[in-house]
């Protein structure tokens, strides 16, 4: 499943890491770095890191993601 989101202007600048912390809320951190380094989550269909900063009308694809399932595994470990 590829759930796919268009930067607003808004979001201009911002970077991508805080990007997707705005627009799906509780995902920790790591896993937003882990899904960026092995290539789950793409702008514009590159590969980035997190640190890269976006522009309006970039699109950012997430593919085979479900955030919500990941954490509630985690949170049962704990």
């Amino acid at each position: 499943m590829i759930k796919i989101f268009k930067v607003d202007e808004q979001f201009s600048d911002m970077r991508i890491d805080r990007f997707i912390k705005k627009t799906i809320r509780n995902i920790p951190q790591g896993l937003i770095e882990k899904n960026l380094r092995t290539g789950k989550i793409k702008l514009n269909g590159k590969k980035i890191k997190s640190s890269h900063r976006i522009k309006k009308n970039d699109i950012l694809n997430f593919y085979n993601i479900n955030f919500h399932e990941n954490i509630q595994n985690k949170k049962t470990l704990i």
